[in-house]
């Protein structure tokens, strides 16, 4: 029986109860035999028997595999699929396998695909899709120290301590940093020695895997991990490029705060997302006639930082500087608009700033540029500085920028050139911005309908804490606390039908929160942190936040898919 503790995207903890015997997923299997007896810590084992091979959990046994699945392999190409005892091992694609009776899944060509990183990351993706979310992946013969995290990352439930033995017995020492060979005395004399350490190094890698699903950080280890070895970085680098979409329908749309250090960054599914929607969903206000680009900040939210403050100091000592839409130019995410600063992963990424742009982060930021200044803004004032060149390719701009965005003279500038360009267009009301800032943060969350939340609707507060009004009635609200619009009844109401994720769920009445078991079908557009309105018969029950994406919803029975904020309440 399985039950998902924790979430990382495709990765997750899982606990896993055999009989009586339970184990915390994901795991190693530790080859146990007279010759190497399994380490002390070892919670699951694997073990030649006459029949084969036994995996315990525990003294439990879990399942049974025939002899040949560890190394050395045939090297089969075909396509085929075997039924062993609690387990089904798969070589190639094998079509839909959500109704097979057996927990555990192999990758039976897995120490194989050690060759390929391409053929890997295609098999890894197309067993998760074929086996559904509730089934274990296991992967044997093919894990080390530097390829653990990544391996989790891709799905990857349970590995196997045969390549850590084999290396150690030809002397070399595996770290999650990369290979060392020890020298002969070394492992000559006592080759169990570079046994143990490779053991013990996995090990300790597990665990630090574990805790950064738990703290939903496990790409940043994965990105770090995989520049261990030239497998490594292909096998993240082509996961992310040919199957974004697998990885994009299990990426949350909330998180915390993560480190944007490596150029694979450009290519995690959350940020790829923010990138993508801002391309489908996003375009500025009607009202809005000045683009203004200007560069990012250290401190998030960006209106926290001091930079930011002195921009909004001097646009608001502008008349009519309602009619500037302001767009942020950063890296890994492009541009952000003013209104979706508040927003994952806009408020959360770090990065280091060196002042240097590659190839790919130009060619980003300039497609996101021309597609905002496609809109047709009469003016469009640069506020970059060093980004100002590249930028320039790909749009007309009025320069303001000189020795830094905040010196007193470039200040002065911004002020002066956003005096003329205000003043030639319609004066824009502030409340009619308030209520275009909502509405353009409503396409970009719930699609293009999303706007509809806005329409007859007045906004109150001070930002960024702003609540959506019909009359004395409230819809939405948005916090910095979650980022994104947060809705109540009436505003599920409102929404429904037009982008707002729906959970239809069993005929009985809510007492908490909605569990998997109680969901008869999902919205397969649902992410993990999203907005989810529950529907019982046909009517609005609820609204709260998913803690599963939709396709899980529908394919599980155990753990908590709705948190509820709010439900109908009923006479």
């Amino acid at each position: 029986m399985l039950e998902v503790v924790d979430r990382a995207g495709l990765a997750r903890t899982v606990k896993w109860t055999v009989e009586d015997t339970k184990a915390l997923l994901p795991n190693i299997l530790f080859h146990s035999s007279a010759l190497l007896p399994a380490p002390p810590y070892a919670e699951m084992t694997i073990s030649r028997t006459e029949d084969g091979l036994r995996a315990a959990v525990g003294n439990e046994a879990a399942f049974s595999l025939p002899d040949g699945i560890n190394p050395p392999l045939s090297y089969r190409k075909e396509v085929s699929t075997e039924q062993a005892s609690g387990a089904l091992i798969v070589r190639g694609d094998a079509g839909d396998l959500r109704s097979i009776a057996e927990e555990v899944v192999v990758l039976g060509n897995a120490f194989e695909l050690r060759r390929d990183a391409r053929a890997f990351a295609a098999a890894v993706a197309n067993l998760r899709r074929a086996v559904g979310y509730n089934r274990l992946i296991y992967a044997p013969g093919i894990m080390e120290p530097s390829n653990l995290a990544l391996l989790v990352y891709m799905g990857v439930d349970l590995m196997d301590s045969s390549l850590l033995a084999y290396q150690g017995s030809r002397g070399r020492l595996l770290l999650p940093e990369g290979v060392l060979s020890a020298s002969e005395a070394d492992w000559l004399t006592a080759p169990e020695g570079a046994v143990r350490h490779n053991l013990d190094a996995a090990w300790k890698e597990l665990q630090l895997v574990r805790h950064m699903v738990r703290a939903g950080r496990l790409r940043e280890l994965a990105e770090n991990r995989a520049h261990s070895t030239p497998w490594g970085v292909a096998a993240l680098r082509l996961f992310d490029r040919e199957h974004y979409e697998h990885q994009e329908r299990y990426a949350p749309v909330t998180g915390t705060a993560f480190y944007a250090n490596t150029k694979m960054s450009l290519y995690r599914p959350d940020v790829w997302r923010f990138r993508r929607r801002i391309m489908e969903r996003w375009s500025p206000a009607p009202h809005k006639k000045v683009l203004l680009l200007i560069p990012c900040s250290a401190k998030k939210p960006y209106y926290t930082s001091k930079s930011h403050r002195l921009f909004e100091e001097v646009l608001l000592s502008v008349p009519n500087s309602c009619a500037v839409q302001e767009l942020i130019i950063t890296s890994p995410l492009g541009a952000v608009p003013r209104e979706l600063e508040t927003f994952y992963p806009a408020a959360q990424y770090d990065i280091p700033v060196t002042g240097h742009w590659d190839g790919e982060e130009r060619a980003m930021v300039k497609e996101l540029v021309a597609h905002a200044a496609g809109f047709g803004f009469s003016t469009v004032i640069d506020h970059l500085g060093m980004e100002s060149e590249f930028v320039s390719e790909v749009v007309d701009a009025v320069p303001t920028a000189v020795d830094g965005a905040t010196s007193r003279e470039s200040l002065d500038r911004l002020r002066d050139a956003l005096l003329q360009a205000c003043g030639e267009v319609e004066k824009a009301p502030r409340a009619q911005d308030r209520i275009e800032m909502l509405r353009s943060a409503a396409r970009y969350q719930f699609g293009p309908e999303g706007g509809v939340l806005l329409d007859d609707a007045t906004v109150v507060g001070k930002y960024p804490y702003l609540k959506i009004m019909d009359g004395k009635v409230q819809l939405a609200m948005l916090t910095p606390d979650r980022g994104m619009l947060s809705l109540t009844i009436e505003g599920a109401e409102k929404l429904r039908g037009h982008g707002l994720g729906w959970v239809e769920m069993g005929d009985f009445d809510l007492s908490g929160s909605l569990f998997a078991v109680g969901v008869l079908n999902a919205d397969p557009a649902l992410r993990p942190g999203d907005e989810a309105v529950l529907l019982r018969n046909g009517e609005v029950e609820g609204i709260g936040v998913a803690l599963m994406s939709g396709a899980e919803m529908s394919d599980s029975r155990r753990g908590e898919a709705v948190k509820v904020r709010h439900k109908r309440r009923r006479k």
